[in-house]
């Protein structure tokens, strides 16, 4: 018996080094910070593998690993990328230890299974294996296990960008972004492959009102109840919708009703049918609507101090999303239009802000990700999309224009339904055993048919 080309033992074998190397990352605690601790673990690995690692950043106990092997003649310049760094977890919510690194039922439970222990220790060991075979291709690959991506405000990539910027200076990243992860289409495999991701606009709305005594309410003049219709239209209002040439593409790749389809590729149609898809579909819904433009969500309300006081202003934080065809400007726009109408005294804040970009979808990456899935796992589509969250592929697309950066790490075991949408920052984190070890040996194959 044979699992993608290799034997049961070589499977094994691969098994257990991927294995050793991911529970031990597992088990180091790097809750936004002590990111070095896995750093570290990962440099003793390569060492035992005869590649020489350093660590770079700006902090001691928030330093970034890289490395990088030479192939056996000139070529192209592959990085391969992915955060050290996890989200805080409740150990209450857990059914075990969140650090533990446990291998259970078949999966490797553990803060950080998905986002993204699994992929930088993946790539570490298609690393040593691409070092103990003999680096028998042309070319460039380098590794860059990083700090600080759940916060990102310093000390992580956007650092190595500006700091060691050949460190990461390629001409293809391999990174994180809803890349690799798959739905079942009329018995094909379509799998996503994140070529660009949305940006933060995030803002505050104020409202102002007249103070006072509580027992005596001027509801014409509440800053309570202006932010309360302020956050209802921000919360209701459709921004303008754009569609663009990928997610149409997307959108043929995950919707075989024709008709609905094409409602959903034009822009005057396209928000009334993606209520249709979430009735029929919601889990292609929750890929396919939050690509339709800005995403003003309201999430954090404040006023006041006291019950009794009628207090004189009023905030509400608002998460927002923009596409790489859109501006910040398109959302000031947005939120005006939105709030003007209600005759009420308003005022807006930048709260943070990136620029969102993207890679072109066709490229001699995104060739060789479909050659080496297709050959792994028959009967596969690669589908470009715009991922709705951030990376840390925004600050090499900025740093590098000319670098083709994706965010690809395939889950084959699992469908995007089976993940419920994926499991990343949620109690019970964990991967299904195969699809880490897989992605081990797809990130080998695909140095060795890229670099060819």
């Amino acid at each position: 018996m044979t699992r993608y080309g290799l034997d049961d033992q070589l499977w094994r074998e691969l098994e257990d080094e991927v294995l050793e190397l991911f529970t031990a990352l597992l088990r180091i605690d790097t809750t936004n910070g002590n990111e070095t601790a896995a750093a570290r673990v990962l440099q003793a690995y390569l060492a035992e593998h005869g590649i020489a690692a350093e660590l770079r950043g700006e902090l001691p106990d928030r330093q970034n690993l890289v490395a990088r092997l030479d192939g056996a003649g000139p070529g192209p310049t592959l990085t391969m990328m992915g955060h050290l760094d996890v989200v805080p977890a409740d150990a209450g919510e857990w059914s075990v230890p969140p650090f533990s690194g446990t291998v259970r039922d078949g999966y490797v439970w553990g803060v950080g299974a998905v986002d993204m222990k699994n992929q930088v220790a993946a790539e570490a060991v298609a690393l040593a294996r691409l070092k103990r075979s003999g680096a028998r291709f042309a070319g460039t690959v380098k590794y860059a296990a990083t700090a600080d991506e759940e916060v990102g405000e310093f000390c992580g990539v956007k650092w190595l960008c500006e700091h060691e910027p050949d460190a990461l200076r390629a001409d293809y990243c391999l990174n994180e972004g809803m890349g690799g992860l798959w739905l079942p289409v009329d018995g094909r495999k379509v799998f996503l492959l994140a070529v660009g991701e949305k940006a933060f606009a995030q803002f505050r709305i104020r409202t102002r009102g007249r103070g006072g005594h509580a027992s005596v309410p001027e509801k014409e003049h509440s800053a309570v109840i202006d932010l309360a219709r302020a956050v209802t239209a921000l919360g209701l209002a459709d921004p303008p919708t754009i569609v663009s040439a990928t997610t149409a593409r997307f959108i043929d790749a995950l919707v075989t009703d024709a008709a609905l389809a094409a409602r959903l590729k034009d822009p005057v149609t396209a928000r009334a049918a993606g209520a249709e898809l979430r009735r029929i579909d919601p889990m292609a819904a929750r890929l396919v609507e939050p690509l339709f433009g800005a995403t003003p969500t309201p999430t954090m309300l404040a006023a006041g101090q006291a019950v009794n006081v009628i207090p004189t202003r009023a905030e509400a934080c608002v998460d927002c999303r923009i596409l790489p065809e859109m501006t910040h400007a398109d959302v000031e726009a947005h939120v005006a239009a939105t709030l003007d109408p209600l005759g009420i005294d308003w005022e807006f804040e930048w709260v943070d802000v990136t620029m969102p970009n993207s890679s072109p979808p066709a490229s001699p990456l995104a060739d060789s990700i479909a050659r080496v899935l297709r050959r792994d796992v028959p009967g596969t589509v690669l589908v470009p999309m715009t991922s709705s969250s951030f990376t840390d592929s925004r600050w090499v697309r900025e740093a590098f224009p000319d670098c083709v950066a994706y965010g690809f790490a395939p889950f084959v075991a699992e469908s995007l339904r089976d993940l419920d949408g994926g499991r990343d920052h949620e109690p019970d984190e964990r991967i299904h055993v195969e699809d880490v070890v897989y992605q081990a040996l797809f990130f080998e194959r695909l140095v060795r048919d890229l670099l060819a």
